[in-house]
């Protein structure tokens, strides 16, 4: 019985990815349905509009028990919080 446990647990190991992570990926090869794919630490991402070769932004949709599915980002879609935090410590004793 625990064998079987064994072999359960391989399938459980953390994902590097969770839904609505920010990475950057290149993108490897082309699946069959004319998705990107991409690979972060081994782990397989499906890239929907992305082509063989292009480096982009991509936020996860979706995280499967083998593989995840993503979605480019543009520029202006991605949340940066450093500048408004920058700019925040204006209204301090320094600013």
């Amino acid at each position: 019985m625990s064998d079987e446990g064994d072999l359960h647990k391989k399938f459980e190991n953390p994902k590097p990815v969770a839904v609505g992570d920010l990475k950057d990926v290149t993108i490897e090869s082309q699946g069959g349905h004319g998705d990107g794919i991409a690979k972060i630490e081994g782990f397989v991402i499906f890239v929907k509009g992305a082509s063989r070769g292009e480096t982009c932004k991509v936020r996860i949709t979706d995280v499967k028990r083998t593989f995840a599915t993503a979605e480019k980002v543009q520029h202006g879609d991605v949340e940066e919080s450093t500048d408004d935090e920058i700019e925040g410590g204006k209204g301090g004793p320094s600013g």
